[in-house]
């Protein structure tokens, strides 16, 4: 499976047994400014994530794609 994953112009190659591409989403103290944090990556599970958290997991080669707003 290749994934898209955070900091990288690429997708890249899961290591065994990570079947799951997923885009983690959430807030931090600067989120009305910046917007939000996202997270890129690959997991054997769609991670289980706290309130307030977004999650999309999806199995197909680097199905998860993230657009970012055009800076301010």
């Amino acid at each position: 499976r290749t994934c898209n994953k955070t900091f990288s112009d690429q997708s890249k190659i899961c290591p065994p047994g990570e079947n799951i591409c997923y885009t983690k989403t959430w807030c931090d103290a600067w989120c009305s400014r910046r917007g939000k944090i996202v997270e890129l990556g690959c997991a054997a599970t769609c991670p289980k994530v706290k309130a307030g958290v977004g999650i999309k997991c999806c199995s197909t080669d680097n199905c998860n794609l993230f657009k970012f707003g055009k800076p301010r």
